[in-house]
């Protein structure tokens, strides 16, 4: 054998092992897709038996009468409803009483059972929060000679914003009458807005996007005042090539998993800047997004923008998120609105208001639509009246603002072809012209809110 080659051998022989390669991870799965919430009547329940968990035996469930800071004129319906769907959700054993009483009757009502679940209702600051407890029965005289009315064994709580079902139980809230909040504002190039509990403290904020700085204010004697405050800069960098009139949107979302609420965040997406931003509730940023994140049934989807022109097919702005509730947009827009919302039957639909060319057009997710006519850039859909039937809110198409106003009109959709075009029901003045717009969920026991940002104020319109 050649020296060459016992050298080579010889090297060989010296040199360490080589290490293992290790097998590829396997791939993680998929975080499931947070669901929007559902009904008020559906969360409570849902919430309410979860909570209680089994109760076994013969249980009888009675809700007391409803305890209400707005007019209620099917209050007793409602209890009832309550009663009857958690019976529903506790088995084949439970059965609900059909009327309203109050603890000693129900205690009364259910001798023959081996249960009470007895419900206190009430709707205040515009939500409905219901307090259940679960009574044990005495089974004899004895029993009941020892201990007549027994301490609870079980207790639960839920508590959810108020929706189309829940008000198609209380007193209709006419439109026709506002009251205006108006503040001064520190800035006045804002160019959109939400509005919601970002922070979940029990408060509603104003999350205000101009093209320096992300803000949550609140209008307190007629100022505004900030909460929270990031600047552009420090957040992500600036768009190769900014459009003179940005496109901007801000959405807040509201997510459930397993049951449970999920904090909420807020995407917003402004032309100025490279990538859209998803934020926290102390405006902390959560993830850059691709393309511009736009409102999307209650959540947010992301387009590819390519000029002033909103166009194209629409994706998740996160891996986590669901599909968007339309595939693509298929006209060319330059203002966008939408909301998820439900019928006074708890059913939910989504709503759409686009404009192009001047021309706003308002559809549902069951394929109505409607034409509004002219309207300005500025957009808003919601339910301000909560009769299970959207609200279109949108500014003028001036180019004074001097002329500049704040127009509602009411769309009545299942009113058959003759009545379903959107009917004009507010009109506010704005002569420091509308800059943006947004719904806010309800707080008391009026119109749901609407915040609008001019030249120099916030609005807050109730």
């Amino acid at each position: 054998m050649s020296p060459r080659r016992l050298l080579l051998l010889a090297l060989l022989a010296l040199a360490p092992p080589a290490a293992a390669q290790p097998a590829p991870a396997p791939p993680r799965p998929a975080a499931p897709a947070p669901k929007p919430p559902r009904s008020a009547v559906a969360r409570a329940v849902e919430a309410l038996a979860r909570s209680l968990g089994a109760v076994p035996g013969r249980v009888l469930v009675t809700a007391a009468p409803l305890s209400s800071d707005a007019p209620a004129p099917r209050g007793a319906q409602l209890a009832a409803t309550l009663a009857a769907q958690l019976a529903g959700k506790l088995g084949a054993g439970a059965r609900a009483h059909k009327d309203p009483i109050p603890l000693p009757a129900a205690r009364e009502a259910a001798r023959d059972d081996t249960a009470l679940v007895h419900l206190a209702v009430e709707i205040a600051s515009g939500r409905l929060r219901v307090t259940a407890d679960a009574y044990p029965v005495p089974r004899t005289v004895w029993a009941r000679i020892r201990d007549p009315e027994p301490g609870p064994i079980a207790h639960a709580y839920a508590e959810a914003p108020l929706d189309a079902e829940i008000r198609s139980f209380l007193a209709p809230i006419p439109l026709v009458a506002v009251k205006v909040d108006r503040a001064k504002n520190f800035e006045g190039d804002v160019v959109a807005l939400a509005c919601g509990d970002l922070d979940a403290d029990g408060s509603l904020e104003i999350l205000s996007v101009s093209r320096r700085r992300v803000t949550t204010l609140r209008l307190r004697g007629g100022r505004v005042v900030p909460l929270q405050s990031r600047s552009w800069p420090d957040i992500v960098g600036v768009h190769p090539s900014p459009l003179r009139e940005p496109l901007a949107f801000a959405t807040l979302v509201e997510r459930e998993q397993d049951g449970e609420p999920l904090p909420p965040f807020a995407d917003v997406g402004l032309t100025d800047r490279a990538r859209s931003v998803r934020f926290d509730g102390k405006l902390q940023a959560l993830a850059e997004l691709p393309g511009l994140a736009i409102p999307d049934a209650g959540g947010s989807a992301c387009v590819a923008t390519s000029g002033p022109l909103l166009t194209g097919p629409l994706g998740p702005c996160a891996a986590a998120d669901p599909p968007p509730a339309t595939p693509a947009l298929s006209g060319r827009y330059d203002a966008f609105a939408s909301a998820r919302l439900a019928s006074a039957r708890g059913e939910p639909f989504a709503v759409w208001a686009t404009r192009e060319r001047g021309a706003v057009e308002i559809r549902d997710s069951a394929g109505r639509h409607k034409v509004v006519g002219s309207a300005g850039a500025q957009l808003a859909v919601g339910d301000l009246d909560q009769d299970g039937e959207p609200e279109l809110i949108a500014s003028l198409d001036v180019l004074d603002p001097l002329e500049d106003a704040v127009v509602v009109w009411s769309w009545r959709r299942a009113g058959g072809p003759a009545r379903a075009a959107p009917e004009e029901v507010l009109r506010l003045p704005a002569p420091a012209g509308v800059r943006a717009l947004a719904v806010c969920p309800p707080d008391g026991a009026g119109r749901v809110p609407f915040a609008v940002a001019t030249a120099d104020e916030i609005w807050v319109v109730r």
